[in-house]
């Protein structure tokens, strides 16, 4: 299977090929913001590294969220955008899911994997994953203060950025945790391989997973004025 995978969800941009089992270009920058200047260049250099045209692809690949609201649109854009011009499908892979992949290989029988992204405002992005990948919640916003309601009543390996912020609540409240080693950011290289197990579903767009608001708000129109349409 030839994947083209792409993240811009969190403080990095990425872009990898999989076929036929295994990673064979991938390009990779930490990045806060900038994700729309260096996608496509990371695209084609990627493209002419592993020699491939689209139309050679059975699919692409991106991470839909939680995320930066401004990356995730870049990412999802461009990817939606490649996918429908070659009518190849499109795979959505969340950020959460592909930061506990890599933390699988740490995780003893019975752990749970907490993806932990630091959302800011004492709050996370929280989903706890089994060893072998499978979702035990579901990806949330959730409160430092509310996270014993999260949290599956059993050892936890943190992974992300908000990891070591989850790692002190957990050892204050008296339950057993640890920090994963694995890379607290998502990369396309692991995106591509979660993709590759999943079966591609033609004609169907993943949409993005915000699960909260962007902090930028459209002005009040003046009273009396005309309502733009909602998106």
């Amino acid at each position: 299977m030839n994947i083209l995978a792409i993240d811009t969800g969190q403080a990095a941009c990425s872009v990898a090929l999989w076929r036929d089992g295994a990673v064979v270009a991938h390009r990779m920058l930490p990045m806060p913001k900038g994700h729309a200047e260096a996608l496509v260049p990371m695209i084609e250099e990627v493209q002419a590294e592993a020699d491939f045209a689209f139309d050679d692809l059975d699919a692409f690949a991106v991470t839909v969220g939680p995320g930066t609201f401004t990356g995730l649109r870049v990412g999802m854009a461009t990817a939606r955008g490649l996918a429908l011009a070659s009518a190849k499908p499109l795979i959505g892979v969340t950020t959460l899911e592909a930061i506990a992949w890599p933390a699988r290989a740490e995780a003893n029988e019975g752990t749970a994997i907490a993806a932990v992204f630091d959302a800011r405002r004492n709050e996370i992005y929280l989903q706890c994953f089994a060893r072998d990948g499978s979702a035990l919640t579901e990806p949330g916003l959730v409160s430092l203060g509310a996270l014993a309601a999260h949290v599956p009543d059993r050892e936890l390996l943190c992974v992300g950025t908000g990891a070591g912020l989850l790692h002190d609540h957990s050892e204050k409240a008296g339950r057993e945790s640890a920090l994963s080693t694995a890379s607290p950011l998502p990369d396309a290289r692991v995106v591509a391989e979660i993709a590759a197990t999943r079966e591609p579903e033609p004609g169907k767009l993943p949409g993005p997973l915000y699960l909260r608001a962007p902090d930028a708000k459209l002005p009040k129109a003046p009273l009396g004025a005309p309502q733009a349409p909602l998106p």
